[in-house]
């Protein structure tokens, strides 16, 4: 059999990975497509037991996101950062970046949202490392800075669809499309993203 993973998402439904035979109060079957489904915790979602957002939309608070793990899993190293993340002491030169805020004030492990021109981003720091993101699921353009954080994986709040925060790249569904990423760099102790996103 295969494994199955359940993360209980903050304040957000079940994220089931690995396939399972869900039923009902009866015993019957529940039918589902796919490796991975959505299980409503809020109550209210009018596809139960399925998530459909109503969670978002009533403000359900719920306990703190905890996920079952494989020992293996757990007893892994952290692989080295990816190329393009930004260590906290580089300084930055280029004309087409903006402050964001001095790096004193950037928690570690934990979602800052700014803007730029409006748009909603995400700096996160790790350690030594910075990565900004764009404040906007590729999915169904749900605000990531309500999401998870787990492993440099950040997990929209709405489906619980993953981006890798260094590259941008999907790592769980239902979201197909990467996320777009920024340059960080830190002058004279402030935090500076571009404007682009990488690659641009």
């Amino acid at each position: 059999m295969s494994e199955v993973r359940i993360t209980v998402r903050q304040n957000g439904p079940y994220h089931v990975q690995g396939r399972v035979i869900l039923v009902d109060h009866e015993g019957n079957e529940i039918p589902y497509e796919g490796e991975e489904i959505w299980l409503c915790r809020c109550g209210g979602s009018a596809k139960k037991p399925f998530c459909d957002g109503t969670h978002k939309r009533i403000g359900f608070q719920g306990d703190l996101g905890v996920a079952v793990r494989r020992a293996a899993d757990v007893a892994e190293e952290r692989e080295p950062a990816a190329p393009g993340a930004a260590p906290v002491q580089e300084q930055a030169s280029e004309s087409d970046f903006v402050p964001v805020k001095p790096l004193a004030e950037v928690p570690e492990a934990t979602i800052v949202r700014f803007e730029v021109d409006g748009a909603p981003r995400l700096l996160v720091r790790f350690g030594e490392r910075l990565y900004a993101v764009d404040g906007i699921c590729t999915h169904e353009e749900a605000e990531l800075a309500e999401g998870d954080l787990e492993d440099g994986v950040i997990y929209c709040p709405l489906h619980g669809s993953g981006f890798e925060l260094a590259t941008g790249r999907v790592t769980s569904l239902p979201a197909t499309k990467p996320l777009p990423v920024y340059e960080v760099v830190v002058r004279d102790g402030m935090v500076y993203v571009s404007r682009q996103p990488r690659g641009r």
